[in-house]
């Protein structure tokens, strides 16, 4: 089961380190890109996981599905973000 308390705080500390480092001007060229393809390849990822789960079990199975892909997304960021200093 997902715990949806540790992914709003993962949520929480990806988004405030990075505008924090836009507000410091630390924030690189890379780590923007890389905002705006994670978003993207998240997405995608979702949908997939989204409809296989839907095709084999129902709306229930479909958005765990799709939640456990951003999840698993956020936490690598915030595991990364609080590495990179």
């Amino acid at each position: 089961m997902l715990d949806f308390r540790r992914f709003g705080l993962d949520v929480q500390q990806v988004v405030a380190t990075r505008v924090l480092r836009m507000m410091a001007g630390e924030l690189s060229p890379r780590e923007v890109r890389r905002m705006i393809t994670e978003k993207q390849t998240a997405f995608s990822h979702a949908q997939i996981a989204g409809a296989y789960a839907l095709l084999n079990g129902g709306p229930l199975e479909a958005s765990c599905a799709m939640m456990k892909v951003y999840h698993r997304s956020v936490s690598a960021n915030c595991s990364r973000l609080s590495r990179a200093r």
